[in-house]
């Protein structure tokens, strides 16, 4: 079993690493706020963010489910990361995208505005293109019910004025 330990290749020795890895971005993702985000980024690129990208996503979506207060720190924390590794943010915007669509089929206003408001802050860090906001609102209208108006309102007072900035002509069409 030691031998198995020391040895690179073996299964066991991945699977242990992997657990380091996923324990370490938990505690880093976990401990992010406005004023440790620096340190955090420094912190998050020592780890093989490459290997560690789903691990990475899965973290800051679960924060951000946990702490809605937090989601501009988490948009933020991935606009860095983004800079460097794109293709976490690429991951990061279709996995939130999936759970905006399950959570809107199940009506499931809780999660929807979670995920519409991660999306906000997305568009806010140029992390997702506005187009995805200006989409994400005509969806909202489409069935006009209470609920989906109240998403709707709560989601273009997230990104309304990145929408006015980026997108003045589709935003009054």
């Amino acid at each position: 079993m030691q031998k198995e330990i020391e040895d690179k290749t073996s299964p066991e020795y991945q699977r242990q690493t992997w657990e380091a890895l996923r324990k370490s971005i938990n505690g880093l993702v976990n401990k992010v706020n406005v004023g440790n985000i620096k340190n955090i980024v420094e912190e998050l690129f020592q780890e093989n963010l490459v290997r560690g990208r789903g691990l990475l996503v899965r973290a800051l979506i679960r924060a951000q489910m946990a702490s809605p207060g937090f989601t501009h720190v988490f948009a933020a924390l991935l606009s860095v990361i983004n800079s460097k590794l794109p293709e976490v943010g690429d991951l990061l915007i279709r996995r939130v995208i999936l759970q905006f669509r399950r959570a809107y089929k199940r009506n499931d206003k809780i999660v929807t505005t979670a995920a519409i408001r991660f999306m906000a802050h997305l568009v806010n860090q140029k992390v997702a293109s506005e187009l995805l906001a200006l989409h994400i609102a005509t969806l909202l209208l489409e069935r006009v019910t209470e609920d989906s108006i109240e998403v709707c309102v709560s989601f273009l007072q997230e990104v309304g004025q990145a929408l006015e900035e980026l997108s003045k002509v589709s935003l009054h069409a």
